[in-house]
């Protein structure tokens, strides 16, 4: 099965290539919009992709041939999208539109990496079926790229993910890595108690997005880590798995940070539904996923 992965260059995007690469049954192939940055995965055939332009959508799938996108690029700075709304709508909303009518006149099944930030967070955590109600406006544009999918009315499938960490050479900071390198430095962080939600490992929610992409089943699946836990606990699992002060970490409010997109607070995702649909997957807690990002980190000897 030919799988082309967008958004290649980012966590998500590498951690999917690795779980493609593992797999003779599979052929990777990336979409890079940018320079490539992981050329540490090995050769496997590169397109040039920009989503924002439809006619270069449609070149790319026609060059690139996939059986299946999986759709992980994305505009996904929640703050910076406030101020450049314009670029954000381009990229999450009209660029996945391009993309899914494109795949929708080729017969190829797409995968698309949303969100959990599309529900307003006020009786979390969600299930699939629950109404949205996106806040700020990169939740608005991760919607507008699910209507887009369902629009398009072709072989489709959703995942809606949340607060992912993990490590891979060259890719851009995410909450444990920065929680990390805060609390080593001896620096104190204040980190809320009041968002909820479902911290996820790169790496397990590559395997349920390639679960989704090689399968046929059509619609919205919640695809995140197995607890429901507030950023402030999640925190304080980070600095005992890395064994770090925890004490460094002050409570503090969402509200208190001021920053300029509202987040969704009582939230995270349920995940009856594919848990049911894929028993083999398995679902990380947050303590299992952590302990293998601690693992990474000793191997990348980033501990010492």
């Amino acid at each position: 099965m030919r799988i082309l992965v967008t958004g290649s260059n980012g966590l998500v995007g590498t951690k999917v290539l690795e779980q493609l690469l593992a797999n003779p049954a599979h052929q990777p192939l990336g979409a890079y919009h940018r320079e490539r940055t992981n050329d540490f995965l090995g050769d496997f055939p590169v397109f040039w992709m920009d989503v924002t332009d439809a006619q270069d959508v449609r070149a790319a799938l026609d060059a690139a041939r996939p059986d299946v996108v999986i759709h992980a690029g994305a505009f996904t700075n929640v703050d910076a999208a406030e101020r450049d709304r314009d670029l954000a709508w381009a990229i999450n909303a009209e660029g996945t539109s391009n993309l899914a009518q494109a795949c929708a006149e080729r017969g190829i099944r797409l995968v698309y990496l949303s969100t959990e930030y599309v529900f307003d967070g006020t009786d979390g955590p969600y299930r699939e079926y629950d109404p949205v109600n996106p806040l700020g406006w990169y939740a608005k544009t991760k919607h507008g790229g699910e209507q887009a999918l369902a629009a398009a009315a072709g072989n489709w499938a959703i995942a809606r993910t949340t607060v992912v960490y993990g490590y891979a050479p060259h890719v851009r900071s995410n909450f444990v890595l920065w929680l990390v390198g805060e609390l080593k430095a001896g620096r104190r962080v204040r980190i809320v108690d009041d968002q909820v939600g479902s911290p996820t490992l790169a790496d397990n929610l590559a395997q349920m997005v390639v679960a989704l992409a090689t399968r046929q089943r059509i619609g919205i699946f919640n695809t995140a880590g197995a607890d429901v836990i507030s950023r402030l606990e999640f925190s304080r699992q980070v600095a005992e798995t890395f064994g770090l002060d925890a004490s460094l970490i002050d409570r503090a409010s969402t509200a208190s940070l001021g920053q300029a997109a509202p987040r969704p607070l009582n939230a995270g995702l349920v995940m009856h539904k594919f848990r049911s649909t894929f028993p083999s997957v398995p679902i990380l807690s947050a303590a299992d996923g952590l302990a293998i990002v601690k693992q990474q980190f000793e191997q990348a000897g980033l501990l010492s």
